[in-house]
């Protein structure tokens, strides 16, 4: 996973539901699915906006995050609304929890901010036979111009950004079946109010990196689009 100023800016902000169309957009794909009683591994769970939700439908909820200010925030937030459940520190490229262990494993804009075979290997691994493996993801259109591809790679640290074609040759190559990935236009998700929970000190730096973030996010907007992926082991 490369080092990306971007991650600890979400981090300091705590910034819930970071991905286009947020938690709304998570409770639209998830209710799709019975999950009361079910083995869920949150991976990338941020300050645990999703988490809670997954709590609140009668999930097992396992949950973690690569950024132990991430797992500080989530566990406030777990404390403060009296949920039993507790964020963990991990990385999910390698994890050293047990192979078919859960039956539902869930990552929204967190793949693409690893490296993503190694992470998608990672969670065939954990699935139960049958289980499911649902991500939220970007997915870039052919006229993504190379120039503003290798600006995001370097800003956010990326490996790859995966075409519509591209991501599912890497689930394929991960051992995924029956996948089906769905790809919404940015213009057709409605704003959603953001979840924050701010650090007290933030760097002046920190407003620099949110800067170009906006920028680019604004420049590659015409050229990304959202992909929502279901698939089994």
């Amino acid at each position: 996973m490369k080092k990306s100023y971007y991650t600890d800016l979400l981090a300091l902000l705590g910034i819930g539901g970071a991905h286009p169309g947020g938690i709304e957009l998570t409770k639209d794909i998830m209710m799709q699915f019975d999950i009361k009683d079910k083995k869920f591994l949150e991976v990338g769970c941020g300050t645990g906006q999703t988490s809670a939700y997954l709590h609140d439908r009668g999930a097992l909820l396992t949950t973690m995050d690569a950024h132990s200010l991430m797992v500080e925030k989530a566990n406030a937030r777990f404390i403060e609304m009296g949920l039993a459940c507790r964020a963990m520190l991990g990385n999910i490229e390698k994890s050293d929890f047990t192979s078919n262990t859960f039956d539902f494993i869930l990552a929204e804009s967190v793949l693409s901010f690893t490296d993503t075979l190694s992470s998608l290997k990672e969670i065939h691994r954990l699935l139960n036979f049958g289980g499911t493996f649902m991500g939220i993801e970007m997915v870039k259109k052919n006229t993504l111009p190379e120039v503003i591809e290798n600006r995001m790679k370097e800003f956010y640290g990326l490996s790859n950004i995966y075409s519509f074609d591209g991501w599912k040759h890497v689930l394929q190559e991960s051992g995924f079946t029956s996948i089906s990935l769905k790809s919404i236009p940015l213009d057709d998700l409605e704003p959603v109010e953001p979840d924050f929970n701010p650090s007290s000190d933030i760097e002046e730096k920190f407003f620099q990196v949110m800067q170009e973030h906006e920028e680019l996010t604004s420049m590659s907007r015409p050229y990304i689009e959202l992909c929502v992926i279901s698939c089994t082991k």
